[in-house]
């Protein structure tokens, strides 16, 4: 064979070589490229969660309490003498009674009843009454019984919950004996707007919580009287101690139509239980000189009340 040929074979063998290889490569680049395309669509590789995340204990503080032996004066639960936003949990059922000495220069004693039912968490309803004793010594010595009652209900706007306070609306109605001839002004239809915010303190301490409390209501009288309506503004402050204990003390807007000198307030104790509750306290109603004794009882019946998870969890009803 000539040179010249050898050498063509020669550069020929080289050329193909050179072209195996570049086919070598593209295919492996095609087959890179196919694989990734695929894993992409496939979706990307789950992620594992740390072991270390979401450690951190949820602490849940009572929103809507235990309505048993909170009946006001008013009648709707509340504090001693005013109502406030906490609505009874769903489906729980509450018989309150309770009894006021009034400090006067007359036998008077008032009681008062409330039965209420929570439809939903924030929807309750019920019946509230009131009974008023008054035996004057004399002379001459005279015995009267005043007798009113109604419907009542309260409905939930908003819950306590982050920085949002709790608040709620209502409203009830009292009719019955007539207040004419001397007899006190019972017969009213009244509504209320009341606000709370629960500020948790420490769970297993002695100083658990405390909850402020506030709200407007007015009266409107019907009765044979100048005074046509009475409105007025309340605060108050509860603080819960071990042992289903709260210390509650509030004050209430004095109004010149119905009160004398005195500005209504009352202070005392509430003991909650799952099924029975009791509250003691001082009342001024701001009718008499000096405060009269407040005693309260009640039971029920239905669910646990509702909480909150103090680390914006979701609320709910507790089992």
């Amino acid at each position: 064979m000539s040179r010249e040929r050898k050498d063509a074979t020669m550069s020929l063998c080289r050329a193909m070589c050179n072209i195996v290889s570049l086919s070598k490569l593209f295919v492996a680049t095609m087959l890179v490229g196919v694989l990734g395309a695929a894993s992409g669509f496939a979706g990307p590789e789950p992620i594992t969660e740390s072991k270390d995340a979401n450690l951190e204990p949820v602490v849940e503080v009572p929103i809507a309490r235990e309505s048993r032996g909170l009946i006001t004066l008013e009648g709707p639960s509340g504090m001693f003498i005013n109502p406030t936003s906490a609505t009874l949990p769903q489906n729980e059922f509450i018989l309150n009674y309770c009894v006021l000495f009034f400090d006067t220069d007359t036998d008077v004693v008032g009681h008062g009843i409330l039965l209420s039912y929570g439809v939903r968490d924030w929807l309750e309803i019920g019946f509230v009454g009131n009974l008023l004793d008054v035996n004057s010594p004399g002379p001459p010595s005279r015995e009267d019984t005043f007798v009113v009652g109604g419907p009542m209900a309260r409905i939930r706007l908003l819950r306590d919950r982050e920085w949002w306070p709790e608040l709620s609306v209502g409203g009830y109605v009292k009719w019955g004996s007539p207040g004419g001839g001397g007899g006190p002004a019972l017969n009213s239809a009244n509504a209320f707007v009341a606000i709370s915010k629960t500020i948790p303190i420490d769970e297993k301490g002695f100083l658990k919580t405390v909850t402020f409390q506030g709200g407007f209501r007015e009266a409107w009288l019907d009765e044979p009287a100048p005074v046509s309506n009475v409105n007025r503004v309340y605060g108050g402050l509860e603080v819960q101690l071990p042992w289903r204990l709260f210390l509650i003390g509030e004050v209430t807007q004095r109004n010149d139509k119905v009160d004398l000198r005195e500005i209504p307030y009352a202070a005392g104790i509430q003991w909650r239980g799952r099924y029975f509750g009791c509250s003691l306290a001082v009342l001024q109603n701001g009718g008499e000189s000096r405060p009269g004794i407040y005693f309260g009882v009640a039971g029920g019946l239905g669910a646990e009340p509702v909480r909150t998870s103090t680390q914006g969890g979701v609320a709910g009803a507790r089992p």
